[in-house]
């Protein structure tokens, strides 16, 4: 599985950036996103600020901006 920060425009609704994560933080990934189960890692998800400021951590890039709302979204 690929999974990919998707950052949208508040207003337009149209994708801003992408930022993939990779793939050997899926065991960060998977505890910061509170899944439990398997088929958890297979949804898209809306992000709250607290799960955008976790991923920051854990990639090492800042991205967080007011205008913008952001979604993790899972490819095989």
């Amino acid at each position: 599985m690929q999974y990919e920060i998707l950052a949208f425009d508040k207003k337009t609704e149209q994708l801003v950036f992408s930022i993939e994560i990779p793939a050997d933080q899926f065991s960060t990934l998977a505890e910061l996103m509170a899944w439990l189960e398997p088929e958890d890692a297979i949804y898209e998800y809306e992000l709250s600020p607290e799960q955008v400021s976790g991923l920051e951590s854990m990639i090492g890039k800042t991205f967080d901006s007011p205008e913008l709302i952001f979604q993790l979204s899972c490819s095989a």
